[in-house]
């Protein structure tokens, strides 16, 4: 290793490329270049913040680390930890990498900076948690594939799903805060975030299409009249191929009837209606319920990953 001092600095253009592969180094070249997209496009002359939270560990001129704090809808961001060439010193450098990339997430007002792992105990775990991150839960990732599709029995006439218009959005806000009452799906975030930051969040997956989220509506016990008792949420991802289920949920009033299974049936109706090659979700490991559903409905894990949550001046 070098005895030149290193400079941690915001990522220069020339390095961005470079500083992405890095950072997203564990990542698939073409995943690469899809999250890192708005950092590697050629400068059009307006102003974007995607590449200011991406920095930089510099031995003179060498590339000797980085990390990335990007920014995303709905008032949150994604941590990229740091990644350094072998040789560097781990420690000070990833910690001054860390620093820097968080200290501007803070001042532009971030509310949540989230990390996936691999694990639990995973080496970064450590790092983060000295700087305020704390571990929610693991999630588990599962997709139907097309095969399966022709697999699933119609959904029942019980339910009806009524497609979003974005004049309805203090509908959908208000009907969507209802389910998270009493959720096993990451119960810690709740009261964490913003009801309206949850939904740009939501509508920044994909490709969103007012016609891909629905108000699921039935009869409750005792109840003759059809009211909302819920939504689903999907988002396309039109060049891999594939429809993300983004968020499925019932009020209390509404659960164990059957119901979700009914509407994740009509999730995959909704998939194979667009040619899709699969549906994909992630779940909380521990939403048994949850899972029992997805898997009822042939899904299968083909992930896990354990998530980190930073919340901006909280005390937890």
């Amino acid at each position: 290793m070098s005895d030149t001092a290193v400079d941690v600095v915001v990522c220069p253009p020339e390095l961005r490329a470079d500083a992405i592969a890095l950072a997203l180094c564990e990542l698939a070249p073409s995943q690469r270049r899809e999250i890192g997209r708005d950092v590697l496009l050629p400068l059009d002359g307006t102003r974007s913040n995607a590449a200011d939270g991406l920095f930089v560990a510099l031995r003179g001129a060498q590339l000797r680390g980085a990390t990335w704090g990007q920014f995303q809808p709905g008032n949150t961001a994604v941590f990229w930890p740091p990644r350094l060439d072998a040789g560097e010193n781990e420690s000070p450098t990833s910690a001054r990498l860390t620093e820097a990339a968080l200290s501007v997430l803070d001042k532009a007002g971030v509310a949540m900076t989230q990390v996936l792992l691999p694990a639990q105990d995973a080496p970064e775990a450590q790092l983060l948690k000295k700087f305020g991150f704390r571990y929610l839960t693991d999630l588990v990732y599962l997709t139907c594939e097309k095969g399966k599709f022709a697999s699933e029995s119609p959904t029942a006439d019980d339910l009806h799903f009524e497609p979003y218009t974005e004049s309805q959005c203090a509908r959908l806000m208000q009907l969507t805060e209802a389910t998270y009452e009493g959720t096993l799906d990451c119960p810690g975030l709740d009261g964490e975030r913003r009801i309206i930051d949850v939904i740009d969040g939501y509508q920044a997956t994909g490709t969103f299409r007012p016609s891909n989220w629905l108000f699921v509506r039935g009869r409750l016990a005792n109840q003759s009249e059809v009211v909302d008792i819920g939504v689903l949420l999907l988002a396309e991802h039109v060049e891999s191929r594939h429809i993300e289920l983004i968020y499925m949920g019932l009020i209390p009033a509404a659960r164990g009837r059957g119901w979700g299974r009914q509407i994740v049936q009509h999730a995959i109706k909704m998939a194979s209606c667009v040619g899709s090659d699969r549906v994909v979700c992630a779940v909380d490991a521990e939403n048994l319920p949850g899972l029992a559903v997805y898997r009822d409905t042939f899904f299968e894990t083909w992930d896990r990953r354990s998530i980190f949550l930073r919340f901006l001046n909280a005390s937890h």
